[in-house]
């Protein structure tokens, strides 16, 4: 399949990202710190067409969050940086597409004076660093080799490989790698970018014919920390160019790091490709166990100097259970509301204000594969083998598609696994149910609410 990608005008998102960093000033100041650092720092902007300016944020709280709160202000603060009047859309990252863009994107023309170390890679956030990265069974083995590989780049562990599902921390360690090794050696050229802006940066280098650039860029490095590698699935050209890519530096014996939310063997890649990724260490992150969420929630309101109980603390953790993400998010909600709000934050509040928080992502660890089964045959009034067997009409496919979405939300099994259990369906086959399921969850309330009502009582 060729690549495909939709892309700005160029001037036209330039003058965007100028224009949102003059309103990020601003809101700096008028808003709290605290309030600004949740809400509008994540928030990233996307694409600008002349007539409406899209933003995207990380969670769908957020989304509401800011459109509720702040985009009367930021709407008027964007029309006047950009001089004239706007439409504004937020959007969820995770659930809504946008346009891949990057932070600072190659320029278009360069002359002599222009400086050399001018980089299209993302920044470092110096907030993700070891030090703020709690460690337990679920991660340990992951966070030893990614401080070894800080520590001695290009030597050990070479290629790491780290997977997880969303939100559990691997983005964290990327950038703690990067930091650590920086903090060793200023000098050490290090380059972390996102599988969408490898991408990008690999078209747009081919629309204007500036590919020789481009490798240069790529192959100057001493440390690669390669983000959310899935995104390449499916891009035959940039499959084969971030494979060369791999190649050269692997061969002049340069560290390369990479994360994705599927192990090697579940990526639909290459063969060659996929011998790459699992030739060094592979490491996975799993759900946090109750001590290690509760930590982490300790952990994060000490750094935001947020004063919460144990027992706020125990049931937060006790509540979210696959995200270390959604776990932060919700402490931070509830943080929120209690300030507003003027309350203290008590475990009634929390459950007051967390009761319905993140349903979908409400899984236990004793669920296993065939209580999903039974419970959505069950909802639809199916048989367990219909589900499981080879059927294909209508009455049977989406159920089966749910089935899939929840096992592979709300238990730990593989994608080869969860296809074995539906009559040895390909691992493709599953990831596509996944797909379809959490699109038909953000675009059919009624489906959303059929899944809620599954998992409702699956965990009750």
């Amino acid at each position: 399949m060729e690549d495909q990608l939709l892309l700005g005008q160029d001037d036209s998102f330039i003058a965007l990202q100028h224009a949102w960093a003059k309103v990020c000033e601003i809101l700096a100041e008028r808003v709290q710190k605290l309030s600004f650092d949740s809400w509008i720092k994540p928030v990233m902007p996307v694409s600008f067409d002349g007539d409406t300016v899209i933003l995207s944020t990380n969670s769908r709280f957020a989304k509401y969050w800011i459109e509720e709160r702040y985009l009367a202000d930021i709407k008027s603060l964007l029309e006047e940086n950009l001089g004239q009047k706007i439409r504004v859309e937020i959007r969820n990252c995770k659930t809504e597409a946008v346009n891949p863009i990057l932070d600072e994107p190659l320029p278009t023309k360069k002359t002599k004076k222009e400086s050399s170390e001018d980089t299209p890679f993302l920044p470092l956030n110096n907030r993700y660093n070891f030090e703020s990265f709690v460690v337990g069974p679920c991660n340990r083995l992951a966070h030893a080799t990614a401080v070894s590989v800080s520590e001695n780049p290009g030597r050990l562990y070479n290629p790491l490989f780290i997977y997880g599902r969303p939100g559990l921390g691997k983005t964290h360690i990327l950038h703690a790698i990067g930091l650590a090794a920086l903090q060793s050696n200023p000098k050490l050229r290090v380059a972390y970018v996102r599988g969408e802006t490898f991408t990008y940066h690999y078209i747009t280098a081919l629309r204007e014919q500036r590919i020789s650039e481009f490798r240069r860029r790529y192959r100057n490095i001493d440390l690669w920390l390669v983000d959310d590698v899935q995104f390449l699935v499916g891009k035959d050209r940039t499959e084969e160019e971030f494979l060369h890519t791999y190649n050269d530096l692997y061969d002049s014996g340069k560290q390369i790091v990479m994360a994705s939310d599927r192990s090697p063997r579940e990526l639909d890649l290459s063969p060659r490709l996929m011998s790459r990724l699992e030739c060094g260490m592979v490491a996975d992150i799993a759900t946090p166990d109750l001590e290690t969420r509760i930590a982490i929630l300790q952990n994060k309101a000490e750094r935001e100097n947020i004063g919460l109980s144990y027992d706020v603390l125990a049931y937060i953790a006790g509540l979210i259970s696959s995200s270390v993400r959604q776990l932060e998010g919700a402490l931070i909600k509830l943080h929120a509301y209690g300030s507003l709000m003027h309350k203290d934050i008590s475990p009634e509040l929390a459950r007051e204000v967390l009761n319905n928080y993140c349903s979908d992502e409400l899984a236990s660890k004793d669920v296993d594969l065939r209580t999903v089964q039974t419970a959505v045959a069950r909802k639809f009034n199916v048989g367990v083998e219909d589900i499981t067997g080879p059927k294909r009409s209508k009455e049977i496919v989406l159920p089966r598609q749910i089935a899939m979405y929840l096992t592979r939300q709300m238990t730990d099994a593989s994608l080869p696994c969860i296809g074995r259990a539906f009559g040895g369906r390909d691992h493709t086959t599953v990831l596509h149910s996944i797909e379809k399921v959490k699109q038909l969850i953000e675009s059919d309330s009624s489906i959303a609410q059929i899944v809620e009502q599954i998992i409702s009582e699956i965990t009750t």
